[in-house]
């Protein structure tokens, strides 16, 4: 028996004005009328995060098969259901990077989704039941998870209050500050819309709590692929805008992925897709990423009067190293350890400003290069807002970072936290590449103010610290925490002010003498707050070291370098 199609029924959560107002749409709905939709409003930024991968996979299939005014690609070869089933041949390989190309520039200045998009759900229609004895969306049949075939004698149970990352509670630890009551199991209930968009969560940020595999040979399991993301997207004020911003149908870190078939998890039956990850870690097309699966999940009824159960087995990692067919995340260069040579996707750190990672972000440096000692590598959406330059000249746009905090558990990493930042800037300033263009100049400024937070006003601290004759750990790691925090806005409001035809000297010359003036006045706050002890000070080298010798010194060290 199949029920409640996505494609008809509402679940996507948007945000239709700018009161706040939100709907709820299906996908027919959804990619009719996303020109008029602001964002998308689902239960938290994550969640969000995951839908709208799923809503991108859609796109880059349909796309990737068809142009902006719905005609197929000569080099492309479609059966009767609009399924790409032959790779492009080698010697149309230009031309259909430059049709693909074509195909963005056209729906960008389109200002709305094409009918193709809708006729290609439509062909696909059956692929989109949540509930359905064959194609469930986002699970597996019950045959799939047999006992013959797993680890243990029965798969592992998840509750509604499990899936809910809202709650996240286990049945050992109550969630004090639940959205949802406890009386009458309302912590475990879902509606249908709550379920599809957790679904779509939960296959993307699991955690490793469950213990049941497929087979009785241990691999290394998925937490979630978007688990382990630093995530980074593009955003504007139009629904429409956002995600064809991100349709990065170009991808230059290699060349070879703009030939994979796109197979997003729909158009393979479930059985098909667990013996994929079971087989190979590898993934060559991103609407299969996009829509990768962490676990096996079965449920075979839906009450939304009853409390929420299904059953899960867990599924083998994605190959993380060199993953750079992953557009939406940052990277780390590992010096050491097993990816030693490699890198691998980082994660954002709470309470740490996005834009503290503007390098990694923007630059781009090989091994070897001058001044590249740990080699940077900036996520493909930002070299694909590059690549679109000049197609979007003056729009101002937001980069958005979205992770996910772990309990540091190795055993279980159980998601306990999101974390959510933006920066909003004209996109002129990213695709200012040149030497001592925008991109080089704001690295310098970055790299400048985190040196003399890091460096200058952390030895003043300490000097403070050791005046005092305290453990200068928790007193200066606070008082560092803190100057970030009265130097993020400023730096946000320097930073989204910076217009086109701005003096680039002028301009750094504005913030050089903000972040002095902030520095000093939390080095002032510290004097007015001191002690007789620490204006007598210490001996040190046969010199009196005191607050006032301290604050000379950070005064002269920032006077140096700025």
């Amino acid at each position: 028996m199949s029920d409640y199609n996505l494609i008809d029924e509402p679940w996507i959560s948007v945000v239709v004005d700018y009161k706040g107002t939100t709907k709820l749409v299906g996908l027919k709905e959804f990619f009719e009328h996303a020109h008029e939709y602001i964002a998308l409003a689902g239960d938290m930024p994550t969640q969000d995060f995951a839908v709208m991968r799923f809503l991108l996979a859609i796109l880059h299939t349909v796309f990737s098969r068809y142009d902006a005014h719905g005609e197929p690609y000569e080099m492309i070869e479609l059966n009767d259901r609009m399924q790409q089933i032959e790779k492009v041949d080698l010697e149309d390989e230009e031309d259909y990077e430059d049709a693909l190309m074509e195909t963005w520039k056209d729906l960008w200045n389109a200002k709305k989704f094409p009918e193709i998009v809708v006729k290609y759900l439509d062909a696909w229609h059956d692929r989109f039941y949540l509930f359905d004895d064959k194609y469930p969306f986002y699970q597996v049949t019950k045959e799939e998870i047999d006992t013959s075939k797993i680890s243990k004698a029965s798969p592992s149970k998840i509750l509604g209050k499990n899936i809910n990352r809202l709650i996240s509670e286990s049945g050992n630890k109550i969630a004090l500050f639940s959205p949802k009551y406890d009386a009458n199991n309302n912590k475990g209930l879902l509606t249908y819309d709550e379920l599809t968009r957790w679904l779509i969560t939960f296959q993307s940020y699991t955690g490793l709590s469950d213990k049941v595999i497929f087979g009785n040979e241990k691999y290394k399991a998925s937490k979630g692929w978007l688990f382990d993301l630093g995530g980074v997207y593009l955003s504007s004020d139009n629904l429409y805008q956002t995600l064809i911003l991100n349709l990065r149908l170009i991808n230059r870190s290699n060349v070879n992925y703009n030939y994979s078939v796109q197979k997003p998890c729909w158009e393979n039956a479930p059985s098909k897709l667990v013996e994929k990850a079971i087989r190979s870690s590898c993934i060559d097309n991103i609407a299969e990423l996009y829509t990768t699966w962490s676990r096996a999940i079965y449920f075979n009824k839906f009450n939304m009067d009853d409390v929420f159960q299904m059953e899960i087995v867990k599924l083998p990692d994605i190959k993380h190293e060199d993953m750079f067919l992953e557009p939406m995340t940052l990277w780390k260069y590992n010096n050491v350890g097993d990816n030693k040579g490699k890198f691998t996707p980082r994660k954002h750190q709470l309470n740490k400003s996005l834009w503290r990672s503007f390098g990694l972000m923007t630059k781009f440096e090989e091994v070897g290069e001058v001044n590249a000692k740990i080699p940077k590598r900036k996520p493909g959406i930002i070299e694909w807002l590059n690549d679109i330059d000049e197609s979007i000249k003056n729009q101002h746009i937001k980069i958005n970072a979205i992770s996910m905090e772990d309990d540091g558990n190795a055993t279980s990493w159980v998601p306990i936290n999101e974390v959510e930042d933006k920066l909003d800037i004209g996109e002129f300033i990213v695709n200012d590449l040149q030497k001592n263009g925008w991109v080089d100049r704001i690295n310098n400024i970055v790299d400048r103010t985190k040196d003399i937070i890091e460096k200058n006003y952390r030895a003043f601290l300490n000097d403070i610290a050791k005046i005092r004759g305290i453990e200068s750990g928790a007193f200066t790691s606070s008082s560092i925490e803190s100057m970030y925090f009265k130097i993020d806005k400023p730096f946000r409001d320097w930073l989204t002010n910076i217009n086109y035809d701005d003096n680039k000297d002028e301009k750094e010359q504005i913030w050089n003498k903000e972040l002095k003036n902030l520095v000093i006045r939390q080095a002032k706050i510290i004097i007015e707050q001191a002690s007789p002890k620490d204006f007598t000070g210490i001996i040190e080298n046969d010199s009196v070291k005191n607050i006032v010798t301290a604050y000379n010194n950070l005064m002269s060290n920032i006077n140096k370098k700025l």
